[in-house]
């Protein structure tokens, strides 16, 4: 029986979280798990980094239940042991949280210049580069010459000719190349799901720490990785000219392929969840327009508050709440939002919700505006339009395949453009064009994994 490894080294030592790629990550082990009989196939999650190439348990990719002490007391199973301490991963945090407290306490553009400039141009990063990093590599690589460290992996399976390892999950700050390069010395085949190439191609809109890891994870998958899944047909083509442009013939032995990610919300919670009272407060006191993302730059928050800005001086009564988490080179926005005169009366801002209240707003808001610069996939999209939500969305290649005839679109370079479609929505309604089929339908998580599974079998049938 051939064995299919995913790789979930993030998720499983960060269960905590449960954003876009890790959503992706739950359900696709969810349905190949459930797939694996029909296609005869073992379907096998494990823990790649630091060394290691063990199974993980799908249970063990979940946030814990919290137990009482007495269930603590009388439990008898064996404690997971979770990778160890990550000192890169901290210091990053620390970093992080330093550079966000001092742009807090002294918000000058003198100041975040400083703090944000790439090591090449004067400052916090060159300055930390110079007289820390830079050192520490060199060190690192006269150990390299010099090899004093066990290089073996410590391993639970057996991996034969043929079993295909899925770089599926976000490592792209662990170290998960040796665990890749033995799979490989064992006859295994490696396939990595690309999601966009965003830190690469659009690195002004991400964090220069992330955009310097993903470009190193990325250039690095090269040497061991033999084929590419893309979460859409466009971030295919956006990766096959990039590398055609980079490298030429020397790609030409790899393989590329893509599939589409699903939109039901029916998978497997391990505690019910629970709708918080103010939900319903903010959804039936006006129109609420929602957008669902992370607030970074590329989400363009700022272009949609530019066109609310505009309809609230013309006393127009509509909420404009804004789900999900606080990114980063952000803050400007951030200021923006809680300076605004509407903040937590028509602009409103949820960073925590569950998966249940998400889907509350989804089937109570009165559309989503996605005003998004550049995207991998759009996942918002297909999940609004799955709760027959409509959708406004910024005209870009990437929400022409999602989207399609079934949205609308906006330009982004005028503000001006949505405030307008969203004053005819409040006066006349949802226009035909944009009120959801009802018998609209999108793949759901079954039909997705099973067509990358497909793909993965096709990719790796002649290896």
């Amino acid at each position: 029986m051939q064995k299919i490894f995913l790789d979930c080294s993030y998720l499983y030592a960060h269960t905590q979280l449960n954003t876009g790629i890790q959503r992706v990550v739950r359900r696709i082990i969810e349905n190949l798990d459930e797939l694996s009989a029909e296609y005869d196939i073992e379907v096998i999650p494990v823990n790649i980094s630091h060394r290691q190439f063990m199974k993980i348990q799908k249970e063990d990719l979940y946030p814990p239940i919290k137990k009482s002490e007495d269930e603590e007391k009388e439990s008898t199973l064996p404690k997971i042991e979770k990778p160890p301490f990550q000192l890169k991963g901290y210091l990053f945090g620390v970093y992080n949280h330093f550079r966000a407290l001092i742009m807090a306490l002294l918000p000058f553009d003198g100041v975040r210049k400083f703090m944000d400039n790439p090591r090449d141009r004067f400052g916090l990063n060159s300055i930390l580069y110079n007289l820390l990093l830079r050192p520490l590599r060199s060190i690192k690589k006269l150990f390299r010459s010099n090899p004093i460290v066990d290089t073996t992996i410590k391993t639970d399976v057996t991996i034969n000719h043929n079993d295909v390892l899925i770089l599926i999950d976000s490592t792209w700050y662990m170290d998960i190349w040796p665990a890749v390069e033995y799979f490989k010395q064992e006859g295994g085949d490696v396939n990595a799901i690309i999601y966009d190439l965003i830190p690469i191609t659009h690195d002004q809109f991400c964090d220069a720490f992330l955009a310097e890891v993903f470009k190193k994870w990325f250039y690095d998958s090269l040497k061991l990785v033999d084929g590419y899944i893309a979460i859409s047909d466009t971030v295919k083509q956006d990766l096959v000219k990039f590398l055609s442009d980079e490298f030429g013939d020397a790609i030409k032995e790899k393989k590329f392929d893509h599939f589409l990610l699903g939109s039901d919300f029916s998978y497997q919670t391990q505690a019910e969840a629970s709708i918080r009272y103010t939900l319903p407060c903010i959804f039936n006191t006006r129109p609420t327009y929602i957008i669902v993302s992370t607030i970074e730059p590329r989400k363009n928050h700022d272009y949609l508050l530019n066109a609310f800005e505009i309809l609230w001086r013309e006393n127009a009564d509509v909420n404009l709440c804004i789900i999900g988490r606080v990114g980063w080179k952000v803050e400007k926005t951030m200021e923006r939002i809680h300076n605004n005169p509407q903040y937590n009366q028509k602009l409103i801002h949820i960073s925590d919700l569950n998966d249940d209240e998400l889907l509350y707003c989804y089937q109570h808001a009165k559309m989503l505006l996605f005003p998004s610069i550049v995207e991998g996939f759009g996942l918002p999209i297909v999940e609004s339009l799955s709760n027959h939500l409509p959708v406004l969305a910024s005209d870009t290649p990437i929400h022409r395949e999602v989207g399609q005839e079934h949205i609308g679109y906006f330009d982004l370079s005028r503000p001006e453009d949505l405030a307008d479609a969203i004053r005819q929505i409040e006066k006349n309604g949802i226009p035909e064009n944009l009120k959801v089929d009802p018998n609209y339908h999108w793949q759901n998580w079954r039909e997705s994994s099973r067509y990358l599974l497909e793909r993965v079998i096709d990719m790796n049938q002649n290896s």
